[in-house]
């Protein structure tokens, strides 16, 4: 028989109407809390996209026009060998296969000239050689029929005296090729313009380029000329012809929203001639999956937990359920936060030894969770024989400390691909922290980048707790506070540096170490933590974290703790190989008689036979010399550090000083022929260097000019 409207009333205001209703409560919590979360992971989603879109444009837009400037720098090595040639007009075409010869990019190019410059060839002669399968198309295609003075391009370098780009185009019928002529005025000696240059670049390789290293299956990358129009198309197994013109519309302003699919467009301008715009195209649906699919999971396990929760209220009694209601709370209330704490712990270095194979580092690192979950970090990676590592505490506990933590993590990594100065990383991570920063959050951060060939380590610090140095002894690094990242965007960072004996080790923690509290509410303290690290300072970088826990472990006595410990150990085992000396000198030539010293015992430890050794010295005190002479100004006191290190196959001088910047390697090399006082400075120094050392490379890092020499001894 079916039951009553009466009695099924009573059904629904009994314990199954109170367990369903506390059962779609909860969906609905569950429910807006997942779409609170999605949005806020959506916009650092977008905002992670930002900054490498930004970083990946840059580095396209540098790239296309270092290529570029490849083409102009031919033209300018080649300009005197046409001037010099003007006499004879038939060598223009092999001065234009030289110009092809020398830049593997150029695949035709033509001279032409003013009428009537050569008479006996008449009124018009432009000289064109073409590469072709098996060597060059000559011919003079001056004439009549191919007036090429009424060209806009001839006609403009004449009118500017200067050089141009001109935009992309496609030529031939049979086997088209995207190109762009570099046309470049060529001047007699007298200073007058007497024919123009033009060299034809081959653009067939830019489309693939761009789309060489896309983060997602469907995105990519297109290049745009001055006027809008379509230079570089992606390939069509990324984005249909069609799809790309909308594209091209949306950039140009033409329409304000595509038909079918959603996308973000980030695009750049390459910042000198011939202002092409590189465009990146993401399509969200790609962007946002993984979010998705959480989101998904989410909802699943959410769903499941409901259900479960829904027999649990039907078979126990209507006593139980406000204690129903609270465990489920809780149950809930762990998920994210063991969903945040699975995101912390994934995000850091989990194998160790991490670089089995090198035998001049041992590293080593923990994070202790406290029972919230928190906002450390620390991460390592070596790039160029740099190891990059940095650790850091964001302010705050819970899930959007942990949140914070992952862009710091992801900013961190996309920066220092590409940057080497410990000060730019941090000075680009305030930047973007600051940006957005509507929560009010600050991270203490200290990043460091240790030279593995020299011991030398750069470092800056963002408010962190100073690291120690275990050596013989144990002291505190001399690291400038500065303020935390995401206080002031304008902040001004200070870039420290100091060399690394071998055999030290950096221990960096966080703030969970030191303020450890026992049962009593009493601290570990910075003078426990340096007790413990001078008992241990000769064991491996392993045993003197595990060491250090251990001994926390025992003062704390079970205590719970508010906030996370993070340690992380570096011990750097060697400088470069067998060998390794330093000398810091005044700028005053005087001490040069001390360098002379210094390289004679340097070379005879290195085992460098004696013309070579003549030859180290000269050019070393060469160098040094010219940085004596023109690094600081007039009476003004400085220093030039030299530091040399061998692993017995190649030596390597390093000079340092802190004077005005000054790029030795770009000065015109001296010419013997000319008096002394006639010379550019520094010119006859680098040009002994050059001819002596194999390898010689400038660099200025922070204040520091740093010139490298390097000498094979095998």
């Amino acid at each position: 028989a079916m039951a009553s409207p009466g009695k099924l009333r009573q059904f629904l205001r009994g314990e199954f109407g109170t367990g369903l209703g506390i059962i779609v409560i909860a969906a609905l919590l569950v429910e807006m809390i997942t779409i609170v979360q999605y949005n806020k992971l959506s916009s650092l989603f977008f905002r992670d996209l930002d900054i490498r879109s930004r970083i990946v444009l840059g580095n396209m837009a540098d790239n296309i026009s270092h290529t570029l400037e490849l083409t102009e720098t031919t033209m300018k090595e080649n300009e005197w060998e046409i001037r010099s040639s003007l006499s004879q007009p038939d060598s223009m075409f092999n001065a234009i296969v030289q110009l092809i010869d020398d830049n593997p990019h150029v695949v035709g190019g033509c001279i032409g000239f003013v009428p009537y410059y050569y008479r006996s060839k008449g009124r018009l002669f432009e000289p064109y050689v073409v590469k072709t399968g098996d060597g060059y198309r000559m011919e003079q295609i001056g004439g009549e029929d191919h007036d090429y003075t009424q060209t806009p391009a001839f006609r403009q370098v004449l009118e500017d005296k200067r050089p141009i780009w001109s935009d992309p185009y496609v030529y031939g019928t049979d086997n088209p090729m995207s190109l762009t002529t570099y046309s470049y005025p060529i001047f007699d000696k007298k200073g007058k313009i007497v024919a123009v240059c033009g060299l034809d670049m081959d653009l067939s390789w830019l489309g693939d380029t761009l789309n060489a290293r896309q983060p997602y299956p469907n995105a990519f990358a297109l290049m745009l000329n001055g006027d809008g129009a379509l230079v570089a198309p992606p390939p069509e197994s990324r984005a249909t012809p069609e799809f790309v013109d909308e594209v091209v519309k949306l950039v140009n302003g033409e329409q304000t929203e595509l038909d079918v699919k959603k996308i973000t467009v980030r695009q750049t301008k390459m910042r000198k001639e011939p202002y092409w715009t590189l465009v990146q195209v993401y399509q969200d649906s790609e962007v946002l999956s993984p979010l998705r699919k959480l989101r998904l999971e989410q909802f699943l396990w959410a769903l499941a937990g409901l259900l479960v929760l829904f027999f649990m209220i039907e078979r126990f009694a209507r006593k139980e359920r406000q204690l129903r209601t609270v465990t489920t709370e809780q149950a809930r209330l762990g998920g994210e936060l063991a969903v945040a704490k699975r995101i912390q712990m994934e995000m850091l270095p989990e194998t160790f030894p991490p670089f089995p194979e090198r035998k001049d580092l041992d590293i080593y690192g923990n994070l202790i969770p406290a029972l919230e979950v928190g906002g450390d970090i620390f991460d390592f990676f070596i790039r160029d024989e740099k190891l990059f590592f940095c650790i850091g505490d964001v302010s705050g506990k819970g899930v959007p400390s942990a949140m914070l933590m992952s862009v710091i993590h992801s900013l961190f990594r996309m920066v220092s691909e590409s940057e080497d100065s410990p000060c730019l990383i941090t000075q680009a991570l305030n930047s973007q922290l600051c940006r957005d920063n509507d929560a009010n959050m600050f991270v203490t951060f200290f990043c460091g980048v240790l030279d593995l060939k020299s011991g030398r380590l750069r470092y800056c610090n963002a408010g962190h707790d100073r690291p120690l140095m275990v050596g013989e002894g144990v002291e505190e690094l001399d690291a400038v506070a500065n303020l935390p990242l995401g206080v002031f965007g304008t902040t001004e960072f200070e870039e420290q540096e100091c060399l690394l004996p071998p055999g030290t080790a950096i221990l960096l923690y966080t703030d969970g170490l030191t303020e450890a509290k026992d049962t009593q509410r009493q601290q570990f303290t910075l003078a426990r933590v340096k007790k413990v690290v001078e008992d241990s300072h000769n064991m491996s970088a392993e045993a003197l974290v595990t060491g250090l826990v251990g001994e926390v472990g025992n003062f704390t006595k079970g205590a719970p703790q508010s906030d996370d410990m993070t340690l992380l150990a570096i011990r750097y085992l060697s400088a470069g190989g067998e060998l390794y000396d330093k000398i810091s000198l005044s700028n005053d030539v005087k001490d040069v008689e001390s360098l002379g010293q210094f390289s004679k015992s340097v070379c005879e430890r290195a085992s460098v036979d004696a013309k070579t050794a003549a030859r180290l010295r000269l050019a070393l005190e060469e160098v040094v010399v010219n940085v004596m002479s023109y690094a600081y100004p007039e009476g003004q006191d400085g220093y030039v550090d030299v530091e040399a290190h061998s692993d017995g196959k190649e030596l390597t001088l390093t000079v340092t000083d802190s004077g005005i910047e000054f790029d030795p390697t770009a000065v015109e090399l001296a010419d013997t022929g000319q008096a002394a006082e006639d010379r550019s400075p520094g010119g006859l120094g680098i040009l002994l260097a050059r001819s002596m050392m194999d390898y010689v490379g400038y660099e200025r890092s922070g204040d520091k000019n740093v010139l490298t020499l390097k000498k094979s001894l095998i």
